[in-house]
């Protein structure tokens, strides 16, 4: 394996970061029917697959041929506005993590078949 597989292993592990919370948001979600359920996962992929591509586009068309994979680090590190989207990247990761242990506890507590769950650590 190279360091690129490695960062590309990264980058497909979050971009399917919430697969296995979708039943847990289909519960939540107000007025919950399939056809809801997909109509909110189709504007949520169409609104995500925009963004990604308006993005992606401006960054090529910025640097063409010579754009590296991550598109902040064809930018000087002197930056400002950069910098904080640096910052800003890496809040969005650490923030995602959460998601990833949701989904392992509830996963955990349905294998030892936990009937009842308490919330008692919770903030209130």
């Amino acid at each position: 394996l190279s360091p690129t597989a490695l960062i590309l292993m990264c980058m497909l592990s979050n971009a399917y970061i919430a697969h296995f919370n979708a039943p847990k948001f289909y519960l939540e979600l107000k007025n919950n029917t399939l056809p809801r359920f997909y109509q909110v996962v189709g504007w949520s992929f169409g609104v995500s697959i925009l963004l990604y591509s308006i993005i992606t586009g401006l960054g090529f068309l910025t640097f063409g041929a010579a754009s590296n994979g991550f598109i902040l680090n064809n930018y000087a590190n002197s930056d400002l506005l950069m910098g904080l989207s640096r910052v800003a990247v890496a809040i969005s990761i650490t923030c995602s993590y959460p998601l990833c242990f949701i989904g392992a506890r509830d996963g955990i507590l349905d294998l030892f078949k936990v009937k009842t769950r308490s919330d008692g650590l919770l903030n209130k």
